[in-house]
């Protein structure tokens, strides 16, 4: 289910302020208000980064809000990708637990290959596919417990009446 909250911006939550985040950075996974967002757009290390509003990422369920490209057992980016755990590692994971994994590959390749595969966009339309299935399903399902509803006041005005 998608969240309703209204988050705060990650910058000023830091220093212990409450502003109200307007954009979710995608690269930096970090949410920003009004003041915060201007130099972050304008510096040259992040100007390109791909955002969204605020209300978008609210709009992502719970699990996408989580997902992160840091590791969360050593806390670095996530920069290799292990095809035989099939899971992303960062650099760290890959010395502990992937030393005689074979196929490591660069996650940003895995990640382009993934966009632009007709598999996704297949599976976009399968989704949409699912989504009218289930609204139909919902229209019937309330339009049958309107029938039984009404049919019950029938049965029992019909009854109290005799």
């Amino acid at each position: 289910m998608a969240s309703t909250v209204n988050h705060v911006c990650t910058v000023c939550h830091d220093d212990g302020i409450s502003n109200r985040a307007v954009t979710w950075c995608i690269e930096c996974e970090v949410l920003f208000c009004e003041n915060c967002k201007k130099p972050h757009s304008k510096s040259r290390l992040s100007k390109n980064h791909k955002t969204m509003s605020a209300e978008d990422y609210n709009l992502l369920p719970t699990f996408m809000q989580e997902k992160s490209s840091q590791c969360r057992e050593h806390n670095t980016e996530l920069e290799l990708y292990c095809s035989f755990h099939a899971c992303p590692c960062c650099v760290q994971c890959c010395t502990d637990e992937h030393k005689t994994c074979q196929d490591m590959q660069p996650l940003s390749e895995i990640v382009k290959q993934v966009k632009s595969s007709a598999s996704v966009h297949l599976f976009e339309k399968d989704l949409n596919d699912v989504k009218q299935d289930l609204d139909t399903t919902i229209k019937y399902m309330q339009t049958r417990i309107s029938t039984i509803n009404t049919q019950k006041k029938r049965k029992l005005f019909g009854k109290s009446v005799i």
